[in-house]
């Protein structure tokens, strides 16, 4: 599919991250030798490869500090009880020690193993040295806890997700199930009532009703499914509604000839305003219902408008349509973002939804 669900534009990197955590960690302490050697050696005499090797031999502390911190910092900020004052009292502690072991490994690894003859015999401490210190310490645990952030809050936004598009995949299943008993009620007294005058169309409306729960009990179980199944559910459900409103009800349904075989879109989401055409508006007209529908598709986007008529009693415009069309909005929200237009509006005689959503490709 060309388009995911999570359309943030860094979420592939942390992913990444997530699924390869051992390259990352690999680059990210490259790149703190790298950046840590060239902003001490700006006011220096020595050539680069003194303090590229002086930051090696300071690593440990580096890599032991950050950590240290960083699994405190999950388990203390990222955890289900935050405690800011204990994780500060640990920051101190550890930058202490920590700063601590740097001159020491400075004195032991660099002037005594690799340079021992270079400088005269200095005291391992030097107070002058510790902003030093304190920068080198906080700096990879700095780009390290903006990482294990950004990394927590991707994976508890993609959990929350997660956990709403089975909430609203559970609605949707809840939905099929109000819907079938009631429409087969209905349906079912519809075709005994042909039955009973030798209707000549009898079989093609049972047909119909059998292609419904076809595409609702084994297509609509998927995230996506072909555009052209959305559109079928809905001809086959006017179809059927028709059967109760004779010449009454004036009804166009105009949608495109030609549609691509890989356009998709969530099950259920155009057939909820039709559903809701029939059951909120022209249901409870007596007088002369009329429902207008239309399907649009451009190189971009597919729109979809409606227009029905309403009985003079109808409810107020906060509670037309009612769960469902809320469900819908919602999975709108999930889905597409900020990525689509939705318009309703309620009228003395009408009520009317215009949606615009991006072209989902599967391809």
């Amino acid at each position: 599919m060309n388009r995911q669900r999570f359309s943030y534009k860094t979420s592939n990197f942390f992913q990444k991250v997530i699924d390869f955590p051992l390259f990352f960690h690999l680059i990210l302490w490259l790149l703190v030798v790298l950046i840590l050697s060239v902003l001490t050696s700006l006011n220096g005499t020595w050539p680069f490869s003194f303090y590229l090797l002086n930051t090696i031999s300071v690593l440990p502390a580096l890599l032991g500090f950050s950590y240290t911190m960083d699994i405190v910092g999950m388990n203390l900020f990222f955890g289900k009880h935050r405690h800011f004052i204990l994780f500060l009292i640990i920051f101190v502690v550890a930058t202490i020690s920590f700063s601590l072991l740097i001159p020491g490994l400075s004195h032991i690894i660099m002037f005594g193993i690799f340079y021992p003859r270079v400088f005269e015999p200095l005291p391992w401490f030097n107070w002058r040295t510790i902003p030093q210190n304190l920068i080198i310490l906080w700096f990879p645990y700095f780009i390290l806890s903006i990482k294990t952030f950004f990394v927590n809050w991707f994976k508890s936004e993609k959990e929350r997700l997660s956990i709403e598009n089975k909430r609203l995949l559970a609605e949707i299943q809840l939905m099929k199930i109000k819907l079938h008993p009631h429409f087969l009620f209905n349906t079912l007294n519809n075709l005994y009532a042909m039955s009973k005058i030798n209707c000549q169309n009898s079989s093609e409306y049972i047909l119909k009703l059998s292609e419904i729960y076809r595409t609702m009990l084994y297509e609509c179980n998927q995230d996506f499914y072909p555009l052209r199944e959305e559109l079928a559910l809905i001809q086959n459900y006017i179809d059927l509604e028709k059967i109760r409103y004779d010449e009454r009800l004036k009804l166009q349904f105009a949608i495109p000839t030609v549609i691509d075989d890989h356009l998709v879109i969530p099950p259920l989401l155009l057939f909820t305003f039709v559903e809701n055409a029939f059951k909120h508006g022209c249901r409870h007209d007596v007088g002369n219902p009329f429902i207008d529908i239309e399907v649009r598709i451009d190189e971009a986007f597919i729109t979809f408008e409606s227009k029905n008529s309403v009985p003079n009693h109808q409810i107020e415009k906060s509670k037309y349509g009612g769960i469902g069309l809320e469900n819908t909005q919602k999975r709108l929200q999930l889905i597409f973002e900020d990525e689509y237009t939705f318009e309703k509006d309620l009228s003395a005689n009408s009520y009317s939804v215009f949606l615009k959503i991006p072209k989902l490709m599967n391809v």
